[in-house]
């Protein structure tokens, strides 16, 4: 069955996370939703857990389990080699953390929470434009490119 037209953009912008530069990155998925020059974390879960969950949850149960998750990271590895492979298993070790073979959105939730934390370099509840950058630098060099 073919993808349709938002998931097979959302494929896309998933690779192109790992294929731009660090600088031209704010974009894909789209962080800063209210165009303020600032993440909160609501605009990011937003971007990252909502979305993925609309996206990957195919069956619509309220976790993304590996078969749903492969069909994504495989298009991912198709448009984004070796380096989006090596983050899409990353990813996957990282959020699924009881190993039961599927993310749940509890698990999602604590994941894209440790990441935006960790960014957030100052402290203050929000990401800049640099931390965002600095972030998505990090996660590249994680993967070896």
């Amino acid at each position: 069955m073919p993808l349709s037209r938002p998931a097979f953009a959302a494929v896309l912008g998933l690779a192109s996370l790992f294929a731009l530069p660090a600088a031209a990155q704010m974009g894909p998925p789209k962080l800063d939703q209210n165009g303020d020059g600032r993440v909160v974390y609501a605009e990011y879960r937003s971007a990252n857990v909502d979305k993925t969950f609309e996206t990957f949850d195919a069956d619509r149960n309220g976790q993304i389990s590996r078969k749903e998750f492969d069909k994504f990271a495989g298009m991912a590895r198709t448009f984004g080699g070796a380096r989006a492979a090596a983050a899409m298993d990353r990813w996957w070790r990282t959020t699924d953390v009881n190993t039961d073979g599927a993310m749940s959105r509890a698990e999602m939730e604590a994941s894209s929470r440790r990441r935006f934390d960790a960014a957030d370099l100052d402290r203050d509840g929000a990401l800049t434009k640099t931390e965002v950058a600095a972030m998505r630098e990090k996660q590249r060099a994680a993967s070896g490119n």
